[in-house]
């Protein structure tokens, strides 16, 4: 299950309410905010150091 996917079914646990006291997941949806900003971050940095080269092969193509 994906992390966004995740923090989906927390919130509806947590407004529904399906526990006794909804309050209990904060911490854990803070948490599994925190983890899918810190993924994204890596998914987009990994993207570009992967292309990295390839576009300035092509800004140096186009300046030439």
């Amino acid at each position: 299950m994906g992390k966004r996917e995740t923090q989906r079914w927390l919130k509806l646990i947590q407004r529904v309410p399906l526990i006794k006291k909804p309050e209990l997941l904060n911490d854990i949806l803070e948490e599994t905010e925190e983890l899918i900003k810190i993924f994204v971050t890596r998914i987009k940095t990994a993207v570009r150091q992967a292309h990295g080269p390839e576009r300035s092969r092509r800004a140096e193509k186009k300046q030439k």
